[in-house]
C-alpha cells in the first residue's frame, strides 16, 4: 500500500511573480514519484494563489487552509488533514510550515522533513528562536546545497546527522535539442533579429535576481547588435523597464513577462544570465545547462558549486554590473568560447536529472519510514 506523504508549503507565488522555484519543482516531482509506493498531496498555509491554478492545471490539486504564517489554527488544520489523509511524512517547505508543521507531525505521529531551499540572509531572527525551541521534532532535513546545509546546521539548529544534501534538478527530456524551427519562430515572436547575439535571464522579476546589475552591464557592453531578452515578471517589473528606459537601450531589450515554453525560449538565446545576489541552486540554472546555453552567472551560493568557472561557465562576483559587462563581453565577441561553454554544460547536466532528485528523496522516505516511531 501507497505510503500518504503531504507535502506543506508556506506559499507557491513571490511578490506579483506567477510561480515561484518550490512550486516549479513540485510539478516536476508529483508526476515522478513511484505511485506504487507514495500517495504524494499538497498543502498552501495561504488562500490560492495565481500558482495554484497552475499547479491544478498540470493535475496537482492544492488545498489551501487560508491562513497566515503567525495564526495557530494552522496547526490544528494540519492536525486534521493529516489525520483525513493518514499522513505517515510531512515534507515542508519554508518557516512557517516548518514550525506548524514540526508540531503537527509530532502530535499525529508521523514523520517530519524540512527541505530548506537557500541560505537565507535576511532569516527573521523569531526563526532562529523557533529552530532551536523546535529541533528536536525535526527528522530529517533537505539541502539543496553545501552551502544550504551548512545554514541548516548553523543556523536553523539542525544536527549536522540529520541533513541530507539532495540536489536540485531538470526534467533533461525536455530541455533537449530544440523542435525544429521553433528559435527562428520565436525570435519572430519577440522582436529579436535572426543574426543578433541574444543574451537572456528568465526568473521571477525580484531584488534578489538582479535585474537592475544586468541591465546597467548590458548598457556598458560594446555590442550594439546584441539583444536582451527578459523573461518573468514581478514586482521589479515597472522599475525595472523605467531603468531600460533612463539608460536608452530601447529595443535592445525585450521584456517577455511570465512564460510557459521555456525549453523554447532557451532555444532562442545565445547567452544565459544569472545575476542573482544569492541563490539556492536556481533551477533556471538546470534547464539552461540541460538545453546547452553558455552561462555567465553570478558566483552565489549553489551556483558556484554547481558550475566550473571557464569550463561549464563563466562566474563573477554578485552585485557587480562592470564584472558581469566583462564576462558577457567574452561570451557574446567568442562564438568558439560559447560553443565550448555549452558543450561542457550540457554533459554536466546529466548529473542533476530531477528523476534522480525523487529517488533520493523516496530513499531518505524509506530510512525514516525504517525507524522507531518518537516517544
Amino acid at each position: 500500500m501507497a505510503v500518504p506523504v503531504l507535502h506543506v508549503c508556506d506559499k507557491f507565488g513571490v511578490a506579483g511573480s506567477s510561480i515561484h522555484g518550490v512550486s516549479r519543482l513540485f510539478s516536476w516531482w508529483f508526476p515522478r514519484y513511484d505511485p506504487a509506493r507514495f500517495a504524494v498531496s499538497l498543502v498552501g498555509l495561504k488562500k490560492p494563489e495565481p500558482a495554484s491554478d497552475l499547479l491544478r492545471d498540470q493535475g496537482i490539486p492544492v488545498h489551501h487552509l487560508g491562513r497566515g504564517k503567525f495564526d495557530p489554527r494552522v496547526v490544528s488544520d494540519l492536525l486534521r488533514l493529516a489525520r483525513e489523509r493518514k499522513a505517515r511524512i510531512l515534507h515542508v517547505h519554508g518557516y512557517a510550515a516548518a514550525d506548524f508543521g514540526r508540531i503537527a507531525a509530532r502530535r499525529v505521529g508521523a514523520k517530519l522533513v524540512l527541505h530548506e531551499h537557500f541560505a537565507d540572509p535576511r532569516m527573521p531572527a523569531y526563526q532562529g528562536l523557533a529552530d532551536r525551541l523546535l529541533a528536536g521534532l525535526t527528522d530529517r532535513a533537505i539541502a539543496v546545497s553545501g552551502s544550504t546545509r551548512d545554514f541548516l546546521v548553523e543556523q536553523r539548529h539542525v544536527p549536522a546527522t540529520k541533513v541530507r544534501l539532495i540536489w536540485n534538478g531538470a526534467p533533461l527530456e525536455e530541455f533537449g535539442p530544440p523542435r525544429p524551427g521553433r528559435r527562428a519562430a520565436l525570435r519572430r515572436e519577440l522582436g529579436l533579429p535572426d543574426e543578433a547575439v541574444v543574451i537572456g535571464i528568465v526568473g521571477r522579476l525580484s531584488e534578489q535576481k538582479g535585474h537592475r546589475y544586468l541591465l546597467d552591464a548590458f548598457a556598458a557592453l560594446e555590442a550594439p547588435a546584441a539583444r536582451l531578452l527578459v523573461v518573468g515578471d514581478g514586482d521589479r517589473m515597472d522599475a525595472l523597464a523605467e531603468q531600460a528606459r533612463v539608460l536608452r537601450l530601447g529595443d535592445r531589450v525585450v521584456f517577455a513577462g511570465h512564460r510557459t515554453d521555456i525549453p523554447d525560449v532557451l532555444a532562442a538565446l545565445d547567452v544565459f544570465c544569472i545575476a542573482s545576489t544569492y541563490e539556492g541552486t536556481p533551477l533556471a540554472l538546470f534547464e539552461a545547462m540541460a538545453a546547452g546555453r553558455p552561462i555567465v552567472s553570478t558566483a552565489v551560493d549553489g551556483c558556484r558549486e554547481v558550475l566550473v568557472d571557464g569550463d561549464t561557465g563563466l562566474l563573477v562576483p554578485p552585485a557587480d554590473p562592470p564584472g558581469l559587462a566583462a564576462a558577457l563581453a567574452r561570451v557574446v565577441h567568442d562564438a568558439g568560447l560559447r560553443g565550448r561553454l555549452a558543450d561542457s554544460a550540457r554533459k554536466a547536466s546529466v548529473r542533476y536529472d530531477i528523476q534522480e532528485c525523487v529517488r533520493q528523496m523516496e530513499r531518505l522516505y524509506d530510512e525514516l519510514l525504517g525507524e522507531p516511531d518518537a516517544v
